[in-house]
């Protein structure tokens, strides 16, 4: 049987802080997070500030009844939309999410007081933590033949990237991370023939710091050649850059590759 087709929607496109300003009103300015519908599972991928949109949209639909939610790390900018996703307050609701050793520890310490009046055992919906060690491949909850397979990334503090898979189809959750040699050549194996690969485009190359965790959409191309994906989305833009910046950003990228895409948030990517 053909398997269903898949819709990846972006919520957030941002990296660091969300930046709420007229200038960025196109592309978007709430950080990182991504939903896809796949197998009849939601997948969410980061909980950044544009988590609390997709929350709206959910609670006024009423569904699903269950939700996966993959954290690629635990900086804040990847996490701040947790406090204000409505779903969590809905008691018919099951998620189940996924990050890092450490995830249950760390996540209970910044939900709750003094940083936050309710806790991770406050909320009514049920919360199903699972720790992810990288390189580990596991099936989600729900459905075993929707597969998630893992790799470290290159950032500080870690990151985990992911590759969702079912079938024929797959997207590369390769965000917050930084690009050495060795680390080219295992993302690329990683990411092989991938439909889509979602990148870490924070930076040109004139700003670029090195060891701060991040890449450029140059080198997203790069890696597409390599790996033999579909489409790179570029995404995780610098809080600096606004529409027009990144309107040239995406011209020259496309010159340069036809299979790039650049993030725009409420954007739908179909498979």
């Amino acid at each position: 049987m053909q398997d269903k087709e898949w819709i990846l929607t972006v919520w957030g496109v941002r990296g660091s802080i969300p930046v709420p300003s007229a200038g960025t009103m196109a592309y978007g300015g709430n950080t990182s997070c991504f939903s896809i519908e796949a197998r009849d599972e939601l997948v969410i991928l980061d909980a950044g500030s544009g988590l609390v949109p997709l929350g709206v949209q959910l609670a006024r639909q009423n569904r699903p009844r269950r939700a996966h939610i993959l954290f690629s790390h635990l900086h804040l900018d990847h996490l701040i939309g947790l406090f204000g996703f409505r779903p969590f307050h809905n008691p018919d609701m099951e998620f189940h999410l996924y990050g890092d050793v450490g995830l249950r520890q760390w996540l209970e310490r910044l939900m709750g007081p003094p940083y936050w009046p309710v806790g991770l055992k406050d909320f009514p919906a049920r919360l199903v933590l699972h720790e992810v060690k990288a390189g580990e491949r596991f099936s989600l909850t729900g459905d075993s033949s929707l597969t998630v397979r893992t790799l470290r990334g290159n950032h500080p503090n870690k990151s985990l990237l992911y590759r969702l898979g079912s079938g024929e189809k797959s997207i590369t959750y390769a965000l917050d991370c930084e690009l050495s040699d060795s680390m080219a050549t295992a993302l690329a194996a990683f990411a092989r023939n991938t439909n889509l690969l979602i990148w870490d485009a924070n930076f040109i190359p004139s700003d670029l710091q090195p060891g701060w965790g991040h890449s450029t959409w140059e080198q997203g191309i790069a890696l597409r050649r390599a790996s033999g994906a579909g489409t790179v989305l570029m995404t995780h833009y610098s809080w600096e850059y606004n529409d027009d910046f990144l309107r040239e950003q995406e011209r020259l990228a496309a010159a340069k590759d036809p299979a790039v895409c650049f993030a725009t948030e409420r954007m739908e990517i179909r498979l």
